[in-house]
């Protein structure tokens, strides 16, 4: 067989939810990408349906959230049951929202994990640049020190891949792709983990869960709500509706052990079963379906793999951590994984960065896997062996209350590191904003337009880091001069490094103004007039500056105040380019500004 040659800066293996993140990520920067996956096409029914309100955040970064939007369901009602004691059929204890308003601009959605993969290969081609490339399966792997190879080589990692015939099983066009990083995205069965005998932390399996998706004939009150049900004989089951009138069904199966996750054997139950199994829980009130649309049998089983990174390979999603669905945290947390990393790796390939940032992504990811293992085991013992009675602290509900900003993704915080400058920020700046975590949005008005806007959705996910002004009141004495003083300055020392940057064709952040005066208070001109030291080289343009106007309709006028920011003294607010927040100071402080970038960023050519 022949073998050609192939060079890469980044090879995906996997084209799932991580997958997919990872090369819309990488779409967004001046390197050579390359997505494989073995299966002949992407996902079709089943497997995962929630997106949290961080991953709607995210894809809304990508300007792909209201795509999802519109073919998704919003998770707004969660109901609760429990067995009445006198009639041993079930009755509703509470309905109350699945989660607490003020977490998102976001609700969480639900939506099959092909429709989710399918807007994001939708969102790769419109781009151009990262294609997925099916019927491509890995089959070795070599890395510097393995087979007598030395470290030295710009491209170090080789993959051999070949190209399969589903027809008749054999392989054939083989090709070597050298790379000079990885990301493993290869799911529970990892390939790639399984080539490096990555260690991992296993849990017992101690359960088996049934479940399907299908359109039910029912007249069960709360069948378009996400339920938590624990009945008699029917054991615990959990009810989440879906679209295209179709509802899942989870339901506590007796035994456990030994289940295959990867689908259900014809000894081990049947469609029917589970149907059967569900109507007992469902007592008094019936339940048949018009179609299911796909069911599984599943074991619960929880790994965690022990380094997130092999030299030049990373791990992200289910190749790196696998656990129960019942949390809906899967597919968000793959995602999460892939957005965290690869804007990391692109500025490395790009040489814009100090590669040594590439070891927080253990420090900010595993964390993370460890809370959702937390969680999970939880979770699954309050539908096991949990109660639905108010005031039960091992209910399903109490968990849901406990977890919820985990769940709805932003309460994630990176610890301090050299991304996250604890030592050179001043956080009493912005007094209610925490480093590390993501920048929560806020209504501003556009001061070219008059538009009222979530500053969110301008911090695209572009690969730039984010500098926010906050100059405060524009009227207020010292004001413009502080901010002048601020420009010239910021000018004078970033500038020769923007410039070595903007011979890379990289662009290293966006410039944002938001002030608090009344919008219709002064000119462009002034503005222009007091930014007249920043250029195109320094991110800034008229069209990203916004007030913090309390005059227009709606909750606009309150970012200073959300943020803890005073009008008077005002501050800067620096996001990375997964908007965490990185670093907080004085406006003056342009020195402390310095010496947060200069711990990575670097003037070096390629590394």
């Amino acid at each position: 067989m022949i073998s050609n040659d192939s060079y890469t800066d980044l090879l995906i293996i996997g084209a799932g939810p991580a997958g997919l993140m990872a090369a819309c990520w990488a779409s967004q920067y001046a390197m050579t990408t390359r997505l494989i996956d073995q299966k002949s096409e992407r996902t079709k029914a089943g497997h995962a349906d929630g997106i949290n309100s961080r991953t709607m955040e995210i894809l809304d970064s990508f300007g792909v959230a209201d795509i999802v939007m519109r073919q998704a369901v919003g998770n707004m009602d969660a109901s609760y049951w429990g067995v009445d004691e006198k009639t041993g059929n079930i009755r509703r204890i509470k309905c109350q929202p699945s989660q607490p308003q003020e977490l998102s601009r976001f609700d969480q959605m639900l939506l099959n994990q092909g429709a989710v993969e399918q807007i994001l290969i939708d969102y790769l081609d419109s781009k151009g640049r990262v294609h997925v490339e099916r019927g491509r399966k890995a089959e070795d792997l070599e890395l510097p020190g393995r087979s007598g190879r030395n470290g030295d080589d710009e491209f170090p990692v080789q993959v051999r891949v070949v190209s399969t015939n589903d027809e008749d099983g054999q392989c054939d066009n083989a090709e070597v792709i050298h790379a000079r990083y990885v990301i493993a995205c290869d799911g529970a069965r990892s390939w790639t983990s399984a080539q490096l005998k990555v260690d991992s932390d296993v849990w017992k399996t101690e359960s088996t869960w049934g479940v399907m998706d299908i359109v039910p004939d029912t007249d069960f009150p709360d069948i378009r709500r996400a339920c938590a049900i624990q009945s008699g004989d029917g054991g615990s089951m959990m009810v989440v509706p879906r679209e295209n009138n179709l509802v899942r069904f989870y339901l506590q199966m007796n035994g456990g052990e030994g289940r295959s996750p990867n689908g259900p054997e014809e000894s081990e139950g049947s469609l029917e079963d589970l149907i059967d199994m569900a109507e007992k829980a469902l007592r008094p009130y019936k339940l048949t379906y018009k179609h299911c649309d796909w069911w599984s049998l599943y074991p619960i089983g929880r790994r965690l793999i022990k380094q997130y990174r092999s030299d030049r390979i990373f791990f992200a999603g289910d190749a790196a951590h696998t656990h129960s669905p019942k949390g809906g945290q899967g597919m968000n947390i793959s995602m999460q994984d892939s957005y965290n990393l690869v804007w990391k790796i692109a500025a490395v390939i790009t040489g814009s960065v100090d590669p040594a940032i590439l070891e927080t992504y253990q420090l900010e990811r595993r964390p993370e896997a460890e809370q959702l293992m937390e969680f999970d085991t939880r979770l699954v013992y309050a539908y096991e062996e949990g109660s639905m009675e108010d005031g039960s602290e091992d209910g399903v509900e109490a968990v849901r209350e406990k977890y919820a900003g985990f769940m709805a993704g932003v309460a994630v915080t990176y610890p301090p590191s050299m991304l996250i400058g604890k030592r050179e920020s001043n956080t009493a700046v912005a007094r209610n904003l925490q480093l590390g975590k993501r920048l929560p949005s806020s209504l501003v008005v556009d001061q070219e337009d008059g538009c009222v806007v979530h500053l969110a959705t301008k911090l695209n996910s572009n690969g730039c880091w984010k500098l926010l002004i906050f100059p405060g009141d524009l009227h207020s004495p010292g004001v413009w001069d502080r901010l002048s003083v601020f420009a010239k300055e910021f000018s004078g020392r970033f500038n020769n490094h923007l410039t070595s940057q903007s011979k890379k064709n990289t662009q290293p952040w966006e410039t944002f103004l938001i002030h608090s005066s009344p919008r219709s208070s002064f000119g462009k001109s002034q503005l222009l007039g007091a930014f007249h030291h920043f250029g195109t080289e320094l991110g800034w343009d008229h069209a990203k500056t916004f007030a913090d106007d309390p005059s227009y309709d709606g909750d606009t006028g309150q970012a200073y105040q959300q943020y803890g920011i005073d009008k008077q003294r005002g501050g800067l607010i620096v996001c990375r380019p997964d908007q965490h927040v990185g670093w907080v100071g004085d406006i003056e402080d342009v020195e402390g500004l310095e010496r947060y970038f200069s711990r990575f960023l670097i003037k070096t050519e390629r590394t």
